[in-house]
């Protein structure tokens, strides 16, 4: 619990902690990523049924409780499996950068990262558009530079492989943001899509 927020302002030590801990992937769940997941579809579910979406001078749009719900439960489920997927792409790509890190270590890496983007996601709880996007911006830019820091140390490489190795992680994680809406318009097809109210 405590190296999620240690993590935030110091980074190389934290990430040296979790890298001694051996922690496996289910531990990871248990202890971290099942709870912070919840951050963001909780505060979503909260903003976008009772606060609405508010463009200017407009009207507040906002979901039926069943249609957030639906959509909130399959992006929580879509968190837990997508990060494990992401997982195996790094451990993928690690023999190309002569890492022999363990599926956990890559697990660990990618889920601690994110956590300013899990702590940050609170604010969708009052969804005012700009103030969202720009506390959101500077959240995946320092989750970035938590990945960066980490991917050296996680995957038991130098600073300049370890460099290489980060860009890579996040052209897939740009990949795989795409394949997500994808995967979003499918679901919408299968009647998880969002129901306004009237």
């Amino acid at each position: 619990m405590k190296n999620r927020f240690n993590l935030l302002y110091n980074p190389e030590e934290t990430w040296q902690a979790i890298k001694s801990k051996n922690f496996t992937i289910q531990q990871i769940y248990v202890r971290f990523l099942i709870f912070m997941a919840l951050i963001p579809v909780a505060a979503a579910f909260i903003g976008t049924v009772y606060i609405g979406w508010q463009v200017g001078s407009e009207e507040a749009t906002k979901l039926t409780s069943d249609s957030a719900l639906k959509i909130s439960v399959a992006a929580y489920i879509g968190m837990l499996a997508g990060a494990y997927i992401f997982a195996h792409f790094i451990r993928w790509m690690a023999q190309t950068y002569g890492s022999e890190a363990k599926l956990s270590d890559c697990f660990a890496l990618i889920v601690y990262s994110a956590t300013p983007l899990f702590l940050a996601s609170i604010v969708s709880v009052y969804p005012i558009l700009w103030l969202d996007t720009l506390i959101t911006l500077a959240a995946l830019a320092y989750a970035v530079r938590l990945l960066f820091i980490g991917t050296p140390i996680m995957m038991n490489v130098n600073v300049e492989k370890g460099f290489m190795f980060s860009n890579s992680i996040l052209a897939v994680a740009m990949v795989l943001a795409v394949g997500s809406i994808a995967i979003s318009v499918l679901f919408w097809g299968m009647g998880v899509a969002p129901e306004f109210t009237s």
